[in-house]
């Protein structure tokens, strides 16, 4: 299956049924959040590992990522320093990228939100950067626990985010689309009336 058909199949399921469904890994450390309400965030990787405090690598990202890229920005650690703002929002929105999701910090929040562009983050913060640092672009990078290449898979919503490996991609494909159809048969007959503890066949004999 081509790659844009297995991100938009993916995409069409909970990040929790992509967790599930992969056999409850791959979910992005839980402090690693949607910072724009009702953000749905899936696209291929593109990978960016920089120095704290500085972001001249994202900017040169943001140039670089294909159209419907996730920049993906490594920062060693929350940090300081903003490496995210209105200006990269902005500029990745009018290039086309789906997102962004980083371990370090975002500022200009509204500008952020009023733009939309899914930006996913363990927080905020009004410092700002330098630009200095080449940092590495494309090297493998490790994001709330995660190891993220160039090319894997993210997908994120209201609950969070996961990343699936581009090589296990059509297999969690198949997978996550029989956890879903679980979900759903179990919704069913719990609106039909059946007991909770009957349908997670927790009663026993």
């Amino acid at each position: 299956m081509h790659r844009q058909e297995l991100i938009n199949s993916l995409a069409a399921l909970p990040a929790a049924t992509l967790y599930d469904g992969m056999g409850k890994v791959g979910a992005i450390h839980h402090r690693i959040r949607p910072l724009c309400p009702g953000s749905r965030l899936a696209g291929a990787a593109y990978t960016v590992r920089i120095l704290p405090g500085e972001t001249r690598a994202v900017m040169q990202a943001i140039e670089e990522a294909p159209t419907g890229s996730v920049l993906v920005i490594d920062t060693g650690g929350d940090g300081e320093s903003a490496v995210w703002g209105g200006t990269s929002s902005l500029a990745a929105n009018v290039r086309g990228l789906a997102g962004c999701i980083t371990n370090g910090l975002v500022r200009d929040l509204d500008e952020v939100i009023e733009i939309g562009i899914p930006v996913y983050a363990p927080g905020i913060t009004v410092t700002g950067t330098l630009k200095n640092h080449p940092g590495w672009i494309g090297s493998p990078v490790c994001i709330g626990g995660q190891v993220v290449r160039s090319g894997d898979l993210v997908f994120g919503d209201a609950d969070g985010a996961v990343v699936i490996p581009f090589e296990r991609a059509e297999v969690a494909l198949t997978e996550c689309t029989k956890q879903r159809k679980k979900e759903e048969d179990r919704d069913a007959r719990l609106k039909a009336g059946e007991a909770v503890t009957i349908v997670l066949g927790l009663r026993g004999g």
